[in-house]
């Protein structure tokens, strides 16, 4: 067998980081994501039962979820390119378990707390949670970008992204259950479990996950300052950044009046609103699952730049159907290109990026587009309820509310993010076949002869394409 008919999928499982990280992955999202519902409805069904102030409980959550992104992002990302990499991706998880696990203490002292006391000792685990995550995030961009060959990233993030995305279709349906059957302890539990065995398994493997020397020696402004520059002076950085930046604004505006659109443009029912979700998790898995075979074809920044131009001329298309199963269709259709651009960005950010600078250059990925959401859904929200409240246009046979109104802005947006980046993108993004793969692990001989054969037949395929393009 040729090595070039070595799938990209055995590739992957001939690597053992991946063999090790990737269900590390998987078991802690799960837990994240039985969490994330839990304890909503512990804080709506119970805490704050028939509370005037629940509403305001119910966003403190996410709030508390938001804040580290802002305050810890940046702090993360210098930290993750100036230490030992394996061990901050396990003390982050020991730290995220013994946060939630203290949760447990909650229902054991009973009346002992009061209200306050508990809300805000969840508030606090939240946010001490998160804040550990930022560490987490950045340090397992670098063990991907340190362990996986540029040519499998892609790859990679495509199983990544389609088991997250099977977890949250999934999830709904069985972690309120779960919560409802046997309360807030057992979910508790098994997000703590969660963290505890992705510790285990990111233990089981070995890569060079110490730092730079150069950047281990500066100091924490000084290495801010080096990063900040990195990202100032990489065309594709200032274009991504932009782009995420503008579309998460016009993605916040639409959350925040989704389900106002259901009830006020659609008239149906405000649960729906799980139906449209449901198919935009099934849309978002159908792209991801594509994104590899589209990159080869298309190339990332075209994806990237074009997805932005379908999503928009999906949601104009949306804004304009007062029918619930072309709403549905619509939701679908415009998730696919959404998931081919998530998969294929952090793969093409790696390319221009020294691994090195990684961590300070990519939390502007996280931080500014977490400024638009929460500036969007602020701005949104107060304009619905007060400037735009009586709008009420026909232009050229076609009607205009407040909610819809809102969607074509949004639709707009996202139409001239994508023609603005397409240009800088794909003049300054080089070509995956080009790039020098990251370095990995030795093969794992244990394995079998299988797994070294495979990594081989990589070796090789890489090493044609270098001579093909040296010639």
């Amino acid at each position: 067998m040729g090595a070039a008919t070595v799938s990209p999928g055995k590739q992957l499982w001939a690597i053992k980081a991946w063999r090790y990280a990737f269900p590390a992955a998987v078991v802690s999202r799960l837990g994240d994501f039985v969490f994330d519902v839990t304890v909503m409805l512990w804080i709506v069904t119970d805490l704050a039962r028939g509370e005037s102030w629940a509403p305001g409980a119910a966003s403190g959550v996410l709030i508390a979820a938001a804040l580290p992104v802002l305050l810890v992002g940046p702090i993360a990302g210098v930290y993750a390119d100036r230490v030992d990499r394996q061990r901050l991706l396990i003390r982050s998880n020991t730290v995220q378990a013994v946060a939630i696990g203290s949760l447990l203490l909650i229902p054991l002292l009973g009346d002992r707390t009061s209200r306050a006391v508990d809300l805000a000792w969840i508030f606090a685990a939240i946010v001490v949670t998160n804040g550990a995550g930022q560490f987490f995030n950045q340090a397992r961009n670098t063990m991907i970008a340190s362990t996986i060959p540029d040519e499998l990233r892609t790859s990679a993030y495509s199983r990544q992204g389609s088991a997250n995305s099977l977890i949250a279709i999934a999830g709904p349906p069985l972690a309120a259950p779960l919560y409802f059957a046997v309360g807030a302890e057992a979910a508790l539990a098994v997000n703590a479990l969660s963290f505890l065995v992705s510790s285990f398994l990111l233990s089981r493997f070995e890569w060079d996950s110490a730092p730079a020397r150069a950047a281990a020696e500066q100091t924490f402004w000084a290495s801010l300052r080096h990063g900040a520059r990195a990202v100032a002076g990489n065309r594709l950085m200032a274009a991504v950044t932009f782009a995420l930046t503008v579309v998460t604004f016009a993605t916040g505006m639409i959350n925040v009046l989704e389900v106002f659109f259901v009830t006020d443009v659609l008239h149906r029912r405000a649960e729906l609103v799980g139906v449209l979700l449901m198919f935009f998790a099934i849309g978002t898995l159908c792209g991801t699952l594509t994104a590899p075979r589209l990159e080869r074809r298309l190339g990332a920044p075209v994806i990237f730049a074009s997805s932005f131009v379908l999503v928009g001329v999906g949601i104009l298309a949306y804004s304009r159907t007062t029918s619930f199963p072309v709403a549905v269709a619509i939701f679908f259709l415009l998730a696919m290109p959404l998931g081919a651009a998530n998969t294929v960005f952090m793969p093409m950010v790696m390319r221009s990026v020294p691994s090195e600078l990684l961590g300070r250059t990519t939390v502007v990925l996280t931080v500014f587009p977490k400024v638009a959401s929460l500036t969007s859904m602020a701005v949104t929200g107060w304009l619905v309820s007060t400037v735009m409240k009586d709008i009420d246009i026909d232009v050229a046979g076609t009607h205009l509310g407040p909610v819809d109104t809102v969607f074509v802005v949004s639709g707009l947006l996202m139409v001239a993010t994508g023609v603005m980046v397409w240009r800088p993108l794909s003049a300054s993004s080089p070509d995956s076949s080009d790039s020098t793969p990251a370095p990995q692990t030795e093969p794992d001989t244990a394995a079998g002869p299988g797994a070294t054969a495979a990594l081989q037949a990589a070796e090789e395929v890489v090493a044609r394409r270098r001579t093909r393009t040296a010639s």
